[in-house]
């Protein structure tokens, strides 16, 4: 069954401040290009009523909140280990976590507990809801993904993931950004176990040809052909060099970099990088490369290629990456900024995006439901320029994307 509701902006949105950087601000930045005024979106995953949250962003990177959307679907109100269940991007691809288009004109959330996925057209002054699909066969959504006019959600059957039942589910999206479920489509993971799978992310690569799925609890990602139909293969099971992989996100030259938390030892967060081969299958390029810190599990990569940054999860702060055209991976700072005001146990950094030109890097803390917004160096070094307190529900926000 399909809805399509309109809903209207239910907080006033503030004015956008457009300013110039100072001179030497612009100089450090990875960009030279003026970088337009923009927008930070997350979800609530409220129980009683999911909502994207919006922030306006300032040329200069800081955040304003300026409201909230329905998103017509139900969140789960607890924490969930999932990622890229917020995406911005077109029928062509994603824009926000994983840069391929640069074009927002369309925002995807999922509705993990009435099963939905829900579509909005991203306007000037807020989000314009298109659509709730709730058909097909969507069971506990956590993660979502879009190329080539073709969207797959992630199912996760259980809290966690903590099935051996999880699956992946596509359809086809429209020039209005409704959905249509895509006969025969479901497919199952290839790490459904026992044990149980721990999915956490479904995304396409570059070209759209190739799906992921990153699965934490049984150490594989598995990969699907897609056809132009939509239709993706069987999975295809890819051993990573460490263990729990987690968030990932695609170079340009289509590397495939994820996290690896290592089973939340202590000082034992790492990233690794594949190659994409012609049949779906993966080769490590860089193997587990540790950054000392704990529980790595969200990862962007710069619109330049140049730097990758990973949130750490139970060290509440962020490590940065060095990353070659060919996809290796070396650390450059095992903490390049923090996720908290004071360094106290389990504030669990998230989520984390960049804005366009990969200027600034916004990253929330899901304790407190903080968010903090970096300016990005052209040396790769972050310098925090905003914190922003409980500017999410504590606990069960999920998802970031921005532009």
């Amino acid at each position: 069954m399909r809805r399509r509701t309109l809903v209207l902006p239910i907080l006033a949105l503030t004015l956008l401040l457009a300013a110039v950087l100072p001179a030497n601000a612009a100089a450090q930045s990875p960009e030279t290009t003026p970088t337009r005024p923009g927008a930070v979106y997350a979800a609530t995953n409220d129980p009683t009523g999911n909502e994207i949250r919006v922030f306006n962003r300032r040329a200069e990177g800081q955040l304003t909140p300026a409201g909230d959307f329905q998103t017509g679907g139900l969140g789960s109100g607890n924490f969930e280990q999932s990622a890229n269940s917020v995406v911005l991007g077109n029928r062509g691809g994603e824009s926000s976590p994983i840069n391929f288009t640069g074009s927002e004109r369309f925002l995807f959330t999922t509705n993990t507990n009435s099963d939905s996925v829900s579509v909005f057209r991203v306007k000037p002054n807020g989000l314009e809801l298109e659509e709730v699909e709730e058909g097909g066969q969507l069971d506990r959504p956590i993660s979502v993904t879009v190329s080539n006019g073709v969207v797959y959600a992630l199912n996760s059957d259980q809290p966690q993931c903590a099935s051996q039942n999880a699956s992946i589910t596509g359809f086809t999206l429209d020039e209005d950004g409704r959905l249509t479920p895509i006969p025969g489509s479901t497919r199952p993971l290839a790490g459904n176990g026992p044990p149980v799978s721990g999915c956490t992310q479904v995304s396409f690569n570059k070209t759209g040809d190739v799906l992921a799925v990153t699965e934490k609890n049984a150490d594989v990602i598995s990969t699907y052909r897609v056809g132009r139909d939509g239709l993706a293969s069987q999975p295809i099971r890819n051993e990573t060099p460490g263990i729990g992989p987690f968030g990932f996100t695609f170079t340009q030259t289509d590397r495939l970099l994820t996290t690896e938390n290592n089973g939340q030892a202590e000082g034992q967060g790492a990233a690794s990088s594949f190659e994409i081969e012609r049949d779906a299958t993966l080769t490590a390029v860089s193997g587990n490369v540790r950054n000392t810190q704990t529980d790595t599990c969200w990862i962007v990569v710069t619109e330049n290629q140049k730097y990758a940054y990973v949130t750490n999860a139970m060290s509440n702060n962020i490590s940065s990456y060095r990353v070659r055209p060919d996809g290796t991976m070396t650390l450059l700072a095992p903490v390049a900024g923090r996720v908290d005001e004071l360094p106290r146990p389990v504030a669990i950094s998230e989520d984390l995006t960049l804005s366009e030109n990969s200027r600034y890097l916004y990253a929330r803390n899901a304790r407190d439901g903080d968010i903090f917004a970096f300016e990005v160096q052209s040396d790769g070094k972050l310098v925090e320029i905003q914190s922003l307190p409980a500017a999410l529900p504590p606990g069960g926000a999920i998802g970031v994307a921005g532009y």
